[in-house]
């Protein structure tokens, strides 16, 4: 390649070693502490630091981004390289890992949609096994893989010589074996499950045991002025409310009038979530709390466990988007959107190391598995979690059910209608939230312990997005890894 090809500093000698095997290649290759924007390609090896805290593991992810975007314009329109580089065992966290290690595991969502968003570019997330690697054998296997890999965007290197690729193939539950058990009374805390696609499936879960949920959310709960109740539509409120601004002789933008609906809506179905739990024989209650903010949490889990003793269940389904190219988006747009699932989670295991959890359930996004045009921080956030999950499954042993959702695009939730036409112009089939709730509960009765990650799409009638014919409502899909050595 022709330009700069930065070098990010991994700080144990790895970085200068590789340089230098590349200058003698004829690359101009430079270690670098921060990516230059005329750099033509970056090898990113921030995910090879030897880490001692998540906060570090979880700072690499930021690094990432801003490397990414540092180059975005670039390798948007003139093509170029981009690798990420982290050690989650050559697996890309399918087998043994350790924790800190995992929450490394944004820089494969990244890639991953960096790959769709500068087609002219090259693009790779390399996962190299460091166990027993010397660091003059590491640089060595990385710059072999840079001269000489193959096409694939996701590649684990491991020891034994082996290129790993991942990738998810059809699968079936078999619901002829005994299923497990949800566990009657249980207390089950749930992030974003007032409102969606998780009330949803919550309701399907509350049709097959009386549990007892507590749904956590940042709305908080208000009696609604009686002039809005006879309101049944979003056009109806938008007039009322607009009418109410003229009458006293206010002025209210789209934008505002857009906010107050909005609230009032959630506040609504936050009502309606509430009251159909405890029509199936569930309890349920409600506290308007940021996940974010694990003080508060603590509170609110202190609380909790006051009125109905220690927490059974964590079902973390709370999201937000904020869709923006690489080039495009912000480092607070970024934050806004990794933290709420990120550092959400982190806070909820910190919050519950205590309590005898026998469920744990992560909703993760297919943008992690393919990545997502415009959605780099929700993916690498996504991929996160399903890391996160596999780790936590290893740890809590076979009697906690762990599951990490790779959802496919839903018929409802941040699905908005226009959303939902862009989807059927690229032939892309939503899950019906009716079966995507059957689909939810099922995999927590019958899914095999070990199939820790599974994606889950829509009915896709005719060539499948893998390949093959489906005629179901909701497809499932488990991870597999393919191995083969090099030449």
């Amino acid at each position: 390649m022709e330009g700069l090809l930065a070098i990010t500093d991994d700080e144990t000698g790895i970085a200068p070693l590789l340089a230098n095997k590349l200058k003698a290649h004829g690359i101009q290759a430079e270690v670098v502490r921060s990516v230059p924007n005329h750099a033509s390609g970056v090898v990113f090896l921030g995910g090879l630091r030897s880490l001692t805290t998540e906060s570090e593991a979880l700072a690499v992810n930021y690094e990432a981004f801003a490397a990414a975007k540092s180059v975005a314009q670039q390798l948007t329109d003139r093509g170029g390289l981009f690798v990420t580089v982290q050690n989650t065992c050559g697996s890309f966290g399918l087998r043994g890992m350790e924790l800190q290690q995992a929450w490394t595991s944004g820089l494969t969502g990244l890639a991953k949609t960096a790959a769709l968003e500068w087609p002219k570019a090259t693009v790779k997330a390399i996962d190299l096994e460091m166990a027993g690697l010397t660091k003059e054998q590491a640089a060595d296997t990385i710059m072999a893989e840079l001269l000489l890999g193959g096409p694939e965007v996701e590649v684990g290197l491991r020891v034994n010589e082996q290129r790993v690729t991942v990738h998810p193939e059809p699968a079936s539950l078999s619901k002829s074996k005994s299923k497990r058990v949800i566990k009657q009374k249980g207390v089950i805390i749930v992030t974003g499950g007032a409102r969606g696609v998780t009330a949803a499936a919550l309701q399907a879960l509350a049709e097959t045991a009386s549990l007892r949920f507590v749904l956590l959310g940042r709305t908080a709960l208000t009696e609604e002025p009686e002039m809005f109740k006879h309101a049944n539509t979003e056009a109806e409120l938008r007039q009322i409310l607009f009418d109410l601004y003229q009458s006293d002789g206010k002025n209210i933008t789209p934008r505002e009038l857009s906010t107050r609906v909005q609230a009032i809506l959630a506040n609504r179905e936050i009502k309606e979530t509430l009251h159909t739990l405890k029509q199936l024989g569930s309890h349920a209650s409600y506290y308007a709390v940021d996940i974010q903010d694990q003080q508060a949490l603590a509170h609110t889990l202190s609380e909790v466990r006051r009125e109905w003793g220690q927490i059974t269940g964590i079902i973390h389904g709370a999201g937000v988007l904020a869709d923006k190219k690489i080039a495009d988006k912000t480092p607070e747009s970024f934050d806004l959107v990794f933290r709420t699932k990120v550092q959400g989670l982190r806070n909820l295991l910190a919050v519950t190391q205590q309590d005898p959890l026998d469920l744990l359930v992560l909703f993760s996004s297919i943008a992690a598995r393919l990545g997502n045009i415009g959605q780099c921080d929700y993916a690498m956030a996504n991929e996160i979690l399903n890391k996160i999950a596999v780790v936590q499954a290893s740890q809590r042993g076979a009697d906690c059910i762990v599951k990490s959702f790779n959802w496919g695009a839903w018929d409802g939730g941040m699905v908005t209608p226009s959303l939902r036409t862009h989807f059927t112009n690229r032939g892309v089939n939503l899950i019906p939230i009716e079966q995507g709730a059957r689909a939810f509960v099922d995999e927590l009765l019958f899914g095999d312990r070990e199939q820790i990650e599974v994606v889950i799409t829509g009915d896709r009638v005719g060539q499948g997005i893998w390949g093959d014919r489906y005629e179901l409502s909701a497809n499932r899909y488990e991870l597999s890894q393919s191995a083969y050595s090099n030449a």
